[in-house]
């Protein structure tokens, strides 16, 4: 007689599927009454914690905060990085979204480098859209781009 158990064991110590995307999706708008771009990017969770797992010690919030700021690069037209400032963390499911502010001046004048997960997977693929003044631009980064304008 075969226990019950041994196919649950068994499947059990096979290696976990993992899901077949690797992408990411940032939505930027502006705020003009703050005067700051809202950035939210939407990662699978399992992704986001295989990435801040490497070397962090934080709390796994600010871990994330950390790592999105690494990963993600605002820049003006004279190459400065804005500094992204409040970050936040909701997980909905298998999804995490990361919210992160940056103070600016004029939100058609920047441009942006998403190189979320790209240490991790070479078929990561980044969307961003912004929605600045009525108009959308959206910009698809993939290992190797450089900043892209997001007006």
């Amino acid at each position: 007689m075969v226990n019950p158990l041994v196919p649950v064991l068994l499947l059990a110590a096979l290696p976990q599927a993992t899901h077949p995307l690797h992408s990411t999706l940032t939505a930027i708008t502006w705020d003009s009454r703050t005067h700051t771009l809202q950035v939210a990017v939407r990662v699978f969770t399992q992704d986001l914690s295989d990435a801040v797992a490497r070397g962090s010690v934080a709390s796994p919030d600010s871990a994330a905060c950390g790592y999105a700021r690494a990963a993600l690069t605002l820049r003006d037209r004279t190459g400065r990085s804005l500094a992204l400032g409040r970050c936040t963390i909701e997980r909905t499911g298998d999804v995490t979204w990361i919210r992160l502010e940056a103070p600016a001046t004029d939100p058609t004048e920047y441009q942006l480098l998403n190189a979320f997960l790209f240490e991790l997977f070479d078929d990561q693929v980044n969307v961003a859209q912004a929605k600045l003044r009525g108009r959308m631009r959206t910009m698809v980064f993939t290992r190797g781009d450089g900043p892209k304008p997001i007006a």
